[in-house]
């Protein structure tokens, strides 16, 4: 928002969503990542209680 430096010419800026819209993080997406369980795998399960705190 600056006139002091043209964010343009920085090495990053075409990683940016002002340079590429595709590159805007995607919250709804980043949320609904589930776990991919595999069956041969051994997982630890806990069990917390959230109203005692």
């Amino acid at each position: 928002m600056s006139d002091k430096y043209d964010i343009t010419k920085h090495p990053n800026y075409p990683y940016t969503a002002d340079a590429d819209p595709k590159n805007a993080f995607d919250i709804e997406a980043f949320l609904s990542a589930r776990l991919k369980l595999k069956p041969n795998e051994i997982y630890d399960v806990y069990e917390v209680d959230a109203e005692g705190a």
